[in-house]
């Protein structure tokens, strides 16, 4: 993934009248094309290189999974929700059609929105029963559409004398059972989903990471450090002109060793 910025002189510059800008972003923007210096730059260098960094099979495989799961939850609730509508019709009865017609499609969508729910019951047992709200209205919704329904297939059924009925609503009460367990355990089992990590403001880096950055620094070929050194003293002189760094913050900074601008900030 490319940045917004593709130098720290260019974010710089984009910056509002108003901002107060991060020396350690700055930093790691004009770091950006060197991804093991970039990780060390402090929180801001690290939240960059994460943006920059090439995506790993595991991560595409958690994309595709997330994907799969999001498509699944909306097969969870349309296949009920056409198989309702196949009994009902429209509000105002122009489309309806009969028992014998209907019966078939509710049953498959029906069995298809509970192996389905299944499935995705499955997963989150395996990946640890993260609580997922989403999730809970979608079974909520799915026993809902269920219970109506049977409800209303059953009467059409019931009016029609249409005895295939009892095999076409199995796949309907073993939605709405699913459906049922799926709240019930969400409810009583769900864990809550990991907190977001807590970033110490008081600490630049751990006291291990400062050798690696150094190294990470060192390992530049010099013509290519000389080049982020300038782009990031470029970036430093126009904050300065346009008010948005006093002079002796300014100072300090082109003083500082390349990947220790985050350090500024915490002062």
């Amino acid at each position: 993934m490319s940045l917004s910025h593709d130098s720290a002189l260019a974010w710089a510059e984009h910056q509002s009248a108003s901002a107060s800008p991060r020396l350690g972003m700055l930093e790691a923007y004009a770091l950006q094309r060197h991804p093991d210096a970039l990780a060390l730059a402090g929180r801001d260098g690290a939240s960059l290189a994460a943006l920059v960094a090439p995506r790993t099979p595991g991560a595409a495989a958690r994309d595709v999974g997330g994907w799969a799961v999001g498509l699944a939850l909306v097969a969870v609730v349309l296949a009920p929700l056409i198989g309702m509508a196949s009994l009902l019709g429209d509000p105002v009865g122009i489309w309806r059609m009969p028992i014998a017609e209907s019966a078939p499609i509710a049953g498959v969508c029906f069995a298809i929105g509970a192996l389905v729910q299944l499935a995705i019951l499955g997963f989150w047992i395996a990946r640890g029963r993260r609580r997922s709200p989403l999730w809970s209205w979608v079974s909520i919704a799915t026993a809902v559409l269920g219970a109506i329904a049977l409800w209303f297939g059953g009467g059409l059924a019931q009016t029609a004398g249409y005895a295939p009925w009892s095999g076409w609503s199995v796949p309907i009460i073993a939605a709405i059972i699913i459906a049922v367990l799926a709240a019930a355990l969400q409810l009583l089992l769900s864990r809550p989903a990991s907190p977001a990590p807590v970033v110490d403001e008081s600490a630049a880096h751990p006291p291990e990471d400062a050798g690696a950055l150094r190294a990470a620094i060192d390992a530049i070929a010099p013509a290519e450090r000389q080049a982020v050194l300038a782009d990031r003293d470029a970036a430093l002189a126009a904050l300065e002109q346009r008010g948005l760094l006093a002079a002796d913050a300014a100072e300090r900074a082109r003083a500082a060793q390349l990947g220790t601008l985050h350090e500024l900030d915490l002062r």
